[in-house]
């Protein structure tokens, strides 16, 4: 793709960027061929214009990244802060006590201990309210649920319509990859057909692998509606799901997977009684103790 690289031109579209906060590839790249007044034709990849921003741009710790969307597949862009305490630096709108309820939030998610990176509304209105209360005054929950709005409208957490959960927001997926790494990575899931970050999908039980419910279309699409795993090639029942309204699949499990087959594993969730399943089931049972003494 031919085109000047002017200051002017680039600030326009940095400038874009950090007030549009999400976007997806297909508006981004229309905001491209308006700024350097390309033709859609000409415009064979974005990648190019990518590179020049990041370059720029890494001195003041900014980055453009991506993710895709997991159910659909759509590429979505943010420029980020790449500060692995990108969730204080990059919220800068909120006030201290709206920033620890935020991360207290978003960290309550992302290790949410059946594995299925969301919590329900009430859930999510208990801490945040009870989390808030120790920095700045109790919140009311109709206050707590104007916050938590706030958070979802800003991109960092949403809403499952269907199931009534909230989730991490595509913002906190691409800007909070650092955060997480260094803070949360026992917690992380990647896919492991695309290597993107997974906060729903499907596990296989054999080799404790996960898959995006988009990825696992796609498989499914080349095998005659069958579903392997990419990793080891076995089965994945459709039962080992998870994310909003899922049974879920513990992190715990997760852990004790090399120790432990992965059929083994897969039963202890269904609660049945398999020899050799005792260090899993330990698992499930301290979650659950630890998830009890959380509530009182």
């Amino acid at each position: 793709m031919a085109m000047d690289d002017t200051e002017h031109e680039q600030q326009m579209l940095v400038q874009w960027c950090m007030a549009a906060q999400v976007f997806t590839e297909s508006e981004f790249r229309q905001v491209i061929q308006r700024t350097y007044n390309t033709e859609e034709e000409e415009m064979e990849e974005i990648q190019p214009v990518v590179e020049q921003i990041n370059s720029s741009m890494g001195a003041f710790s900014l980055e453009l990244r991506s993710c895709m969307d997991q159910t659909t597949g759509t590429r979505k862009w943010a420029l980020v802060n790449t500060n692995a305490d990108a969730i204080s630096t990059g919220a800068t709108p909120y006030s201290a006590s709206e920033l620890v309820t935020l991360k207290t939030l978003v960290v309550g998610v992302f290790t949410e201990k059946m594995g299925n990176y969301s919590l329900s509304l009430h859930d999510a209105l208990r801490i945040a309210t009870k989390r808030n209360g120790t920095v700045a005054g109790t919140l009311t929950r109709a206050e707590t649920e104007s916050l938590i709005r706030k958070f979802c409208a800003d991109g960092w957490l949403a809403t499952d319509s269907d199931n009534g959960y909230v989730v991490l927001g595509d913002r906190s997926i691409i800007e909070l990859q650092s955060f997480f790494n260094v803070g949360f990575a026992d917690y992380i899931r990647l896919c492991s057909l695309c290597k993107e970050m997974a906060t729903l999908g499907i596990v296989c039980m054999e080799c404790m692998e996960a898959v995006h419910p988009y990825c696992a279309n796609r498989l499914m699409s080349a095998s005659a509606g069958q579903l392997s795993c990419p990793a080891c090639n076995k089965h994945i029942p459709q039962l080992n799901k998870f994310g909003p309204g899922e049974r879920g699949v513990p992190h715990a499990l997760e852990s004790v997977a090399g120790s432990v087959r992965g059929e083994s594993v897969a039963a202890s969730i269904r609660g049945e009684s398999v020899g050799v399943e005792e260090p899993a089931t330990q698992s499930i049972k301290k979650l659950r103790i630890e998830d009890s003494s959380d509530e009182e």
